[in-house]
């Protein structure tokens, strides 16, 4: 999250322009050799934005501020370790799939039945029998009612299991229900730590710079790839807050405003995944117009050199700063279940919006790692601005049906990924949450 009490329209420029291409070239590369992505966004012509706290205190509104203090994020936080995990995890599973759009979806006719209907319970639970002494007996004679409940409701907790509690026991769990676990969908640019490559286990967001961040609710999607199943799991309960947080897509797709719904889904929503500063290319005088379709193109290549989603690179200024910014294709807010054929809200923009994020969270520590050019925000397909009262409506949506599960050491949350919504609550002390993604 970009600090909102760094921006100011006089900010000075950075007076050390490259002295040569190699050197410019050398430092892009760096910079993305750095990056993470975390969503997508936004075409070329994008206006200067403000930060949500300056546009709050034009309105009269003031919001909370975080503490900003030094926080000491772990080795794997800052990549240390992540090569032989990387490698293993590499030699078990394969890419994570292609996402599956689907048809144009009849949200009006769709969304009144959704209106109309009684939707099951979200989530559902299930709690280990007091009889059973064998836990894998349990999961491989209950895999079909298990499976059942997962496609049912979207997301099935399992409470008071002990095996689960480490990663061999959680591994052998979800390989008794069938599942064929596959690379996060960030794998190619190391945007999540791997806890355990030999046992596919991924971390979830536990880094402390980040514990008074508020993972918004979201799909484990990159545009171009979407796991289709999740399993999330509790080595450790945090000393106080870090609840899992779910959301059912349905009951999203049901509950949003016909009006916002019909022109969202016309307008399509793209997302930014990075901002590459680029500050120094307006000390070049009459030369920045000759440098930065060069900077542009190299940085294209670059990037497409490191990731393998689509992602395309765009000129804009923040905060009164040249910058180069990815942006994804324009993705529909409601798809189609590939496996249900059940319409279905998948829509990142609680989590990836700048305008919520900096509201709920206002100024958070620096963080470490890939996460430092982390930049996600999102507007309409074609780059207009999406309204502020929409993004609010969302946001009061979203909230409406959070749902949150506190976990403790060896429970697990299977969820549907195109159907359910994850985030995490803010925490304090040590939290030790994993994840196995699925094909």
């Amino acid at each position: 999250v970009r600090n909102p009490r760094s921006s100011s329209s006089g900010a000075r420029r950075n007076h050390c322009p490259p002295t040569d291409m190699a050197k410019l070239t050398a430092a892009i590369l760096l910079a993305l050799c750095a990056n993470s992505a975390y969503g997508f966004m936004v075409p070329s012509s994008l206006p200067l934005r403000a930060t949500a706290r300056a546009a709050a205190v034009s309105r009269g509104r003031m919001l909370p501020l975080m503490q900003e203090t030094a926080v000491q994020d772990r080795a794997q936080d800052v990549g240390e370790g992540q090569a032989s995990e990387r490698k293993a995890a590499e030699s078990l599973m394969q890419q994570c799939p292609e996402t599956i759009w689907g048809p144009t979806v009849d949200i009006e006719a769709e969304q009144q039945k959704l209106k109309d209907a009684e939707l099951p319970e979200f989530p559902t639970y299930v709690h280990k029998p007091a009889d059973v002494t064998d836990e894998a007996a349990y999961f491989a004679e209950n895999k079909d009612m298990l499976l059942a409940k997962l496609q049912e409701h979207g997301a099935v907790v399992l409470k008071g299991f002990s095996t689960t509690g480490e990663p061999e026991g959680f591994e052998g769990m979800w390989k008794t229900l069938g599942m064929e676990a596959c690379l996060d969908p960030l794998h190619s640019v190391a945007g999540r730590p791997v806890v355990s490559g030999k046992n596919a286990v991924y971390e979830a967001v536990n880094k402390p710079s980040r514990a008074k961040f508020f993972v918004g609710m979201h799909n484990e999607m990159v545009g171009k790839r979407t796991v289709r199943k999740a399993a999330f799991v509790c080595f450790k309960q945090a000393e106080k807050g870090g609840e899992f947080l779910l959301t059912d897509g349905r009951r999203m797709l049901r509950d949003v405003d016909a009006s916002v719904l019909r022109r969202w889904y016309d307008n399509k929503i793209r997302f930014s995944s990075a901002e590459l500063p680029m500050a120094f290319m307006d000390s070049l005088g009459p030369l920045q117009s000759v440098a930065e379709p060069a900077v542009k193109a190299l940085t294209q290549v670059a990037v497409d050199m490191k990731v393998d989603f689509d992602v395309e690179m765009f000129w804009n200024r923040v905060d009164g700063k040249r910058v180069i910014q990815a942006h994804a294709p324009p993705q529909p807010p409601v798809i189609q279940h590939p496996d249900t054929g059940l319409p279905t809200w998948f829509c990142n923009v609680h989590s990836h919006s700048l305008v919520l994020r900096d509201e709920r969270d206002g100024v958070l520590p620096e963080t470490t790692g890939a996460s430092r050019l982390n930049k996600s925000d999102c507007l309409f397909g074609d780059g207009t601005a999406i309204p502020i009262e929409d993004l609010r409506h969302i946001d009061e949506v979203t909230r409406k049906n959070i749902v949150p599960v506190l976990m403790e050491k060896g429970d697990v949350c299977l969820i549907d990924n195109y159907r359910a919504m994850h985030g995490r609550d803010v925490f304090e002390g040590t939290r030790k949450h994993a994840v196995t993604w699925f094909k």
